[in-house]
């Protein structure tokens, strides 16, 4: 019996679902779910071919796919903590970027103050501004579009952005970036920053000399679950196209 357009959609999310679930099997998840991360990352390539066919650049496919077929509210907010990094960073920073990076100064002092505590503490991400925000201080050229900031566009300090950096770092590193850690007791389904102690001293008499300083988290939890909602809109898109998705990727013998 011929499959239908139908069956051969099911058939595609079920495929799908088997290689998330084995990305995500218990000894995957080791090593604050580095190979389970790199896994899911690699099922979510195959994913945006599927979502945009016409579009070639791998990065842009993988960024538009987590804009449109993800409930992810936050991945068009720019990370203070990131983008004052950077400019910390840049040695000879251009002028034109004062403005901003006055901003975004007083903008991370006041969203991410350092405490004196060596218990870790956590918040949210809509802490961040939305793009629209930071592009209103970002220079801009005489048409109209943003400055590069050393090699990054401000695109590329969104959480969407800084997501295929996580994705590069473990395709081509097989690293984390950063230096967080997810909790090793329970799934995280949400991104997070977290507030970490560096013991820099011990002092006879004030005792442990600490410094703190925040870090970015995304915990395989929430990679999971943004990877399956990813899936299960592509999968409605196909339904109600009724064309399969397989047809997108090349199943011949040819290696180029």
């Amino acid at each position: 019996m011929t499959e239908t357009i139908e069956e051969k959609i099911e058939r595609f999310k079920v495929y799908n679902r088997t290689l998330i679930a084995a990305a995500v099997s218990k000894k995957n998840r080791r090593y604050q779910g580095l190979p389970a991360k790199l896994l899911l990352c690699s099922i979510f390539d195959s994913l945006s071919i599927a979502a945009f066919p016409n579009e070639d650049k791998v990065g842009k496919r993988y960024k538009q796919t987590i804009a449109d077929h993800t409930e992810w509210k936050d991945h068009d907010r720019v990370s203070l903590l990131q983008l004052n990094g950077v400019m910390k960073r840049i040695d000879n920073i251009s002028s034109n970027f004062e403005i901003l990076k006055n901003w975004v100064s007083v903008e991370t002092s006041k969203k991410f103050p350092s405490t004196t505590r060596m218990l870790s503490t956590h918040t949210e991400l809509n802490r961040d501004p939305f793009l629209s925000e930071v592009l209103a201080h970002w220079p801009m050229k005489a048409d109209g579009t943003p400055e590069k900031l050393g090699k990054l566009w401000p695109e590329d300090l969104t959480h969407r952005g800084l997501f295929w950096k996580y994705r590069n770092k473990l395709a081509h590193e097989f690293r984390l970036p950063g230096r967080g850690a997810q909790s090793p007791f329970r799934w995280e389904h949400e991104p997070y920053y977290q507030e970490m102690s560096t013991i820099t001293n011990v002092d006879p008499v004030n005792g442990l000399i600490f410094d703190n300083h925040w870090e970015l988290i995304y915990p395989t939890g929430f990679f999971l679950n943004i990877f399956k909602e990813s899936l299960d809109s592509i999968y409605l898109k196909y339904m109600n196209e009724k064309t399969s998705p397989f047809l997108l990727y090349d199943e011949s013998n040819l290696w180029l």
